[in-house]
């Protein structure tokens, strides 16, 4: 097959980026557009960098100039426009966050940065960011420096051994190493690892190398062409919503997007090769940087009432012009400059000086978030100090949007909680910690938000506290249909009952219900870990919490752009009070019940009257909140 420029990958590429936007608006779903890039991106590497029988640093130093000329001009005028966006229209509340976000872009490192988040569960529960599509351009970003030089080098090899095929078999090997790693780990985490995602690219190289060898019959070519087309439309409608990727799952749309290409020069006729879609293959890049920020501002950062499928065809229609206006007017002529082409440090330079409009715009949003993140934060330090809810605005929300996701309890800022990967117990202790009479506070991040007035409560009562928490978790012994705790989780628990043997506790406190597909329910497991506790601990009681209520949506960002009255759901959307009350009767020694304050006159609020916001995510409570049932919670204890 000729490896001369193919008309398909063009078609290919808009159809991956229309897929990538069309599955984000109308189906929240993963499209496998991203690794078709990937593929597609890989085949050019290797046809640029196969032109040459000696590979040197100069046509590498050739290579990145050409690249930075290609990708910096359009991701530079996204990241300031989104950059505007932030200081514009962003609530304060994701002030924080789309600074370390546009922090992480700026060095091309957002995809690890994205990474860490999903590994860290209450981050896991942050609205999205303005940013996150630079996810994907950071790891090609980070290969396309790595490539050339894995080139250069098994060429030299090739050329000083005198054999053949020893790019081949390298690219052959990381294939292997990479498609099994990124299939052993932790989804989470590998979905924006770059690790993960090299088999992805390695496939589109081996397939420059391999495709010459490859002879398929035009009746054969057009089918198979056929339905890989029909495998990348739908595969966002099952598997990319019900699989983990990258792993073999992405098979799929890798292993489509390779026959497409293998398959381009002997078809009767293709899809792809429809004019509408070829002529747009120039403007894909700019597409997918475009319609994220686009989206997000107008599905999550806008209150309005026009038809949902108008808004997504909004944005679908202003991405597309902006990306027609960035390529055609910005990159294409940085692109073509026989200046920059003629010098590769003027390339360089050129880019470096392009950075510095987009670091100023960063420290221009940090600017702002400081000057209302300090004032803000003593203002929640003093309240925690005297509770005084007198001293709240009415015309305000309390916390101040730029410092709520820090309203939570000390133990998850000084590693006395542990996260979502590991199984050992860690523990800290709190209150009187001479005290004979012991309280274990257990299970995950529901039963450690009561932490901040159960210590009061204990430096009170002269009790101490052993605080046993792990992200992502619950004291559970199984699993059900409904709640599947990982293995990390299940092992952390043998560790825990162990533990509360030897430590042998006078109450045992944790949260005794959760959210469920229909609300709130009590998972089998949980009903074994009571009975396992009265079977070895006799003599210890057991306080349960009743769970608060689970939303849909981000409470201080709802609250920020809709006000309070957007912002509640009923209270039999999450309480079943039929099923679970029964059993939890028959099991607890003491029930703390808080639906009436979570939930007064049948609806669930996320604020109070006076402004003092309750949940700091989809369903945490603020540590503001957790101190004012303190009360409450004293009086139902029985202390």
């Amino acid at each position: 097959m000729s490896k001369n420029y193919i008309s398909e990958i063009q078609g290919l590429r808009t159809l991956a980026a229309l897929l990538v936007a069309v599955y984000h608006i109308w189906f929240s779903s993963v499209s496998g557009g991203v690794d078709i890039f990937f593929v597609v991106s890989a085949y050019f590497i290797a046809h640029t960098l196969n032109k040459y029988e000696e590979l040197s640093w100069k046509q590498v130093s050739s290579y990145y100039s050409k690249t930075l000329r290609r990708i910096l001009p359009t991701a530079i005028t996204v990241f300031c426009f989104t950059c505007l966006v932030v200081l514009i229209a962003t609530p304060f509340v994701s002030y924080k966050m789309e600074i370390k976000n546009a922090f992480s872009t700026f060095f091309f490192v957002e995809n690890w940065y994205l990474a860490s988040s999903g590994s860290d569960y209450l981050r896991q529960g942050e609205s999205k960011s303005l940013f996150q599509q630079f996810w994907a351009l950071s790891v090609q970003v980070q290969l396309y420096i790595c490539i050339p030089i894995l080139y250069l080098y098994a060429k030299k090899l090739e050329r000083r051994l005198n054999l053949k095929n020893i790019v081949t078999t390298v690219l052959m090997a990381v294939f292997a190493c990479s498609f099994t790693y990124s299939t052993s780990w932790h989804p989470e985490w590998a979905y924006f690892d770059t690790l993960a995602r090299v088999w992805e690219f390695t496939a589109g190289l081996l397939l420059y190398h391999l495709s010459g060898k490859l002879r398929v019959s035009k009746r054969s070519a057009t089918l198979l062409n056929f339905l890989a087309v029909v495998a990348i439309i739908s595969f966002g409608l099952y598997w990319g919503q019900n699989y983990a990727l990258p792993g073999v799952v992405a098979l799929i749309p890798v292993l489509s997007a390779c026959i497409i290409i293998v398959t381009s020069k002997s078809l009767y006729f293709s899809i792809l090769k429809w004019r509408g879609l070829t002529s747009l293959g120039d403007y894909s890049f700019a597409f997918y940087l475009w319609h994220w920020p686009i989206y997000l501002l107008l599905f999550q950062y806008t209150d309005t009432n026009v038809n949902f499928h108008l808004l997504g065809l909004g944005v679908i229609v202003s991405s597309a012009i902006l990306a027609f206006i960035s390529t055609k007017y910005i990159e294409g002529p940085l692109r073509r400059s026989s200046t920059l082409i003629k010098s590769d440090k003027k390339t360089y330079g050129f880019s470096a000086g392009g950075m510095i409009a987009p670091g100023f715009l960063i420290v221009c949003i940090f600017s702002v978030f400081s000057f209302y993140e300090k004032p803000s934060l003593k203002a929640l330090s003093s309240f925690y100090k005297n509770k005084d809810i007198s001293s709240i605005s009415n015309n305000a929300l309390f916390p101040h949007g730029t410092v709520i996701k820090q309203d939570m309890r000390e133990s998850y800022f000084n590693n006395c909680e542990q996260n979502m990967q590991n199984s050992s117990v860690v523990e800290c202790e709190y209150g009187n910690k001479k005290s004979d009479f012991t309280i274990a506070l257990v299970g995950g991040s529901h039963a450690a938000q009561w932490l901040s007035p159960l210590k009061e409560i204990a430096l009170e009562q002269g009790f101490k506290i052993h605080l046993m928490i792990k992200s992502a978790c619950s004291l559970v012994s199984s699993t059900d249909r409904d709640y599947k705790p990982t293995q990390s989780c299940l092992i952390w628990n043998k560790n825990l009952q162990k533990r509360l043997i030897e430590l042998n506790p006078n109450i045992i406190i944790t949260t005794v219900t959760r959210n469920g597909p229909k609300g709130e329910r009590i998972p089998y497991g949980y009903l074994e870990s009571w009975q396992h506790i009265k079977d070895n601990l006799p003599n210890t009681n057991i306080v349960g919490i009743r769970d608060n209520p689970w939303f849909t949506f981000d409470p201080p960002l709802c609250l920020e752009v809709n006000g309070p009255k957007e912002c509640s759901i009923s209270r039999t959307t999450f309480y079943n009070d039929e099923k679970v009350m029964p059993i939890l009767v028959k099991h607890i020694d003491v029930l703390l019940d808080f639906s009436k304050q979570f939930c007064p006159d049948g609806r669930c609020s996320t604020v109070l009257e006076n402004g003092l916001i309750k949940f700091k995510d989809k369903h945490h409570l603020t540590k503001s909140y957790a101190l004012l049932l303190k009360p409450i919670l004293k009086e139902g204890m029985q202390m």
